[in-house]
């Protein structure tokens, strides 16, 4: 896997792990609020990280805290099929190699 193709892998790993969050506060019926304050980050942050044009910056500590207020195992929001985007990332490549 060359550089390019790990950007974009990571990319969609990124908000794949970004959606299991958002799943999880739902599920748990938490709002976007009650989770910043629980993982003592702001509101703002919550609400970037789950929009879709949102902040993928995120750490894997910020996650793991994030597991622990939703009660939920870290490897359910970090869990990943590359297979599954295989053709996904392929195409992306594609498109930047073209003239």
């Amino acid at each position: 896997m060359d550089k390019e193709e790990r950007k974009e892998y990571e990319k969609f790993f990124k908000k794949v792990v970004i959606e299991h969050i958002r799943e999880a506060r739902k599920e748990k019926g938490w709002t976007q609020a009650q989770l910043a304050e629980a993982v003592c980050v702001s509101h703002e942050f919550i609400r970037n990280l789950e929009s879709q044009k949102g902040d993928d910056h995120f750490s894997a500590f910020t996650v793991w805290l994030i597991a622990r207020a939703l009660d939920v195992d870290l490897n359910d929001l970090l869990d990943f099929d590359m297979e599954a985007f295989r053709s996904v990332i392929e195409k992306a490549m594609q498109k930047k190699h073209r003239p």
